[in-house]
């Protein structure tokens, strides 16, 4: 496997409004993704930088260095509707970087500061490092945790999804 680099990309803002889904806003704390899932949709955002969506998505890991402090503005903005924000559509939050940068708890800690709703989509089981803001964050405002299992299969996850957790652990850390 080769090596990954990590460059600290501040952000201006941390929400990202969307259209045409379900949800109205979303947060990425990281662009790129180790996880190295072959169908992955948000490989093209790499291209945006400039960046190969195969290689350079799977090894030039951007972190959003300064999220928690920009997320705090935003969310404590008197226009701010306490909306749900879904965090992990573009990479997983809690991809092994996470584990070394530690960016979900700041973030975690200022929804539930706030009172705002989240989603989190993932495929890691270190998502469980965070179960006990999750629930208060569940308590006081809103908080779902969804999983991305695609198979079973041992040969079939590994082909697809090299740099993830294996799916039983991930049904284990569900449980």
């Amino acid at each position: 496997m080769s090596r990954v680099s990590y460059t600290a990309a501040p952000c201006k803002s941390a929400l990202n409004r969307v259209r045409g889904m379900p949800f109205a806003w979303s947060l990425n704390p990281y662009r790129g993704c180790t996880h190295g899932c072959h169908y992955c949709y948000a490989r093209a955002t790499h291209a945006h930088l400039g960046l190969n969506p195969g290689l350079d998505f799977t090894q030039r890991i951007f972190v959003k260095s300064n999220v928690v402090e920009v997320l705090r503005r935003e969310l404590t903005a008197r226009s701010w509707r306490r909306e749900e924000v879904a965090i992990g559509t573009a990479t997983d939050p809690y991809q092994p970087g996470e584990g070394r940068f530690g960016l979900m708890p700041g973030i975690l800690q200022v929804f539930a500061d706030v009172h705002s709703p989240v989603s989190i989509v993932t495929k890691s089981t270190l998502v469980w490092r965070d179960r006990e803001i999750l629930a208060y964050l569940q308590a006081v405002a809103g908080a779902r945790v969804s999983f991305t299992i695609t198979t079973l299969d041992p040969e079939i996850w590994r082909a697809l999804e090299p740099g993830t957790p294996p799916p039983r652990q991930r049904l284990e850390i569900m449980r």
